[in-house]
């Protein structure tokens, strides 16, 4: 038997597409460590309870800390539709003009 262990989160590797059903967002207030600072602070995170990631089930979280990525998501949590339909959110990293493309199928 081989054992693989598996985040307790959704990974978003560069430049691929992950698909997702969301049951629910929420946004809530999360103490981290400022990197440059090494001071603790509070994030305001954007966070989507995920039931199926690539077409596999799996009770697991999606947690968006870049303000960019809570804006490009709004839109649709505030529609409903992320509710209803996949989403696909690919994750493109570039320095400090990181994008998040997100589609509804």
């Amino acid at each position: 038997m081989v054992i693989t262990p598996q985040p307790s989160y959704v990974v978003f590797p560069p430049n691929k597409p992950v698909r997702l059903r969301v049951r629910r967002a929420y946004q809530e207030d999360r103490p981290i460590l400022d990197g440059r600072t090494r001071q603790p602070k509070v994030v305001n995170t954007l966070v989507l309870e995920v039931t199926e990631v690539d077409g596999v089930a799996r009770e697991t979280q999606a947690s968006f800390i870049a303000f960019k990525a809570q804006q490009t998501l709004a839109p649709i949590i505030n529609s409903g539709e992320i509710f209803r339909r996949v989403v696909e959110i690919t994750y493109r990293p570039a320095g400090y003009q990181t994008e998040y493309e997100v589609h509804l199928l």
